[in-house]
């Protein structure tokens, strides 16, 4: 029979199954992401300005930051709520139709009116033999902490949306999202209460407790003032960093680690799962995002912690093999996959 690290094809099944059925609600920090196609061999010299301009042929959106995790929570759950703000600017507005055409509950989301919509725009230029490049990437962020109104919303919406979940992820990236101190306190209420609260964040890992932490290795290092762990890092170092923001948070880590798979600590257990192997080319963007609600929606569904990280690990190698998009992994993509790197 085959087997990815112990789990078989009927174990993925029954779990994936059980995974669609759980009560999920996510939080995070909304972003679309736009890539603006440009064929540079249509370019012409401007008569105005010594610049070739860049024509545009093709455009494409797609959620980016916690809207690409609640994405890839409602492809594999059918429960699934986000809960999050956006503006009311174009930007919120492309952002809700690409929720809208994924079929997603967006009741959680508050429109703010005045609020710039978090965007990643990502001009790329193409060019003869079918060559292609990424320019420096266009950011519209937020730099304006949300008001109290906002903030009182979003907390209705956690009280509302989170007394049935049986999951909790939180989508942590901007620094002026919509997760304020007392959203996090909230949160964290949450997670001490028994709530299984499963947590990505960019710059704030450190002050989650009573969660399963997400932290990639930078974040990690940042959050302990640990060593990098780069690639030379030893298991030990990694173990020992990951332990590190455990005692400090009170909370236990999965330890992303890239093309090296990742490690969840808890208190008496250690589990280190490896990564699938994947064939470039790939495109890393999105990857933690699909990673998150595929290792949360599995612990919630009763899976243990090396098979939920298999499933979050094979969720990602899907999602990096999607080039220029923000990708998402379907349970019939995980299953194909299965077929592919499953061993007898």
């Amino acid at each position: 029979m085959k087997r990815i690290q112990g789990l078989s094809k009927d174990r993925l099944c029954e779990i994936l199954a059980k995974m669609r059925q759980v009560n999920a609600v996510i939080i995070g920090d909304m972003c679309i992401d736009i890539y603006w196609v440009g064929d540079m061999t249509r370019s012409q010299l401007s008569r105005e300005t010594p610049h070739f301009p860049l024509p545009i042929v093709e455009e494409r959106m797609s959620a980016g930051a916690g809207g690409n995790a609640a994405v890839n929570l409602s492809t594999l759950n059918d429960n699934a709520v986000t809960i999050g703000v956006i503006g009311d600017d174009w930007r919120g507005i492309c952002l809700k139709k690409v929720f809208e055409e994924k079929g997603m509950n967006t009741d959680g989301i508050v429109v703010s009116s005045g609020k710039i919509t978090n965007a990643y725009c990502k001009p790329m230029r193409k060019g003869y033999l079918g060559i292609e490049v990424e320019d420096p990437r266009l950011d519209f962020e937020s730099y304006d902490a949300v008001g109290k109104e906002i903030e009182d919303r979003i907390l209705q919406n956690l009280d509302k949306y989170c007394r049935d979940a049986d999951v909790i992820c939180v989508s942590d990236q901007f620094e002026n999202g919509c997760i304020t101190d007392r959203v996090r306190e909230r949160i964290n209420d949450l997670a001490k209460g028994g709530k299984l609260v499963v947590v990505d964040s960019r710059s704030r890992i450190g002050l989650y407790s009573n969660c399963v932490l997400k932290p990639n290795e930078i974040e990690c290092a940042r959050a302990t003032g640990s060593a990098p762990l780069d690639k030379s890092a030893i298991e030990e170092d990694i173990a020992s960093a990951a332990r590190l923001l455990m005692k400090k948070t009170g909370s236990d880590v999965c330890l992303t680690l890239g093309d090296r798979g990742c490690l969840v600590c808890r208190e008496g257990s250690q589990t280190r799962i490896n990564a699938i192997k994947v064939e470039p080319p790939v495109d890393t963007v999105g990857a933690g995002d699909c990673f998150l609600p595929a290792f949360s929606l599995a612990l919630a569904a009763g899976a243990s912690d090396e098979e939920a990280g298999v499933i979050a690990s094979m969720a990602s190698a899907i999602c990096v093999k999607k080039l220029n998009t923000t990708g998402s992994a379907n349970v019939d993509e995980l299953k194909a996959l299965f077929e592919m790197c499953g061993e007898e």
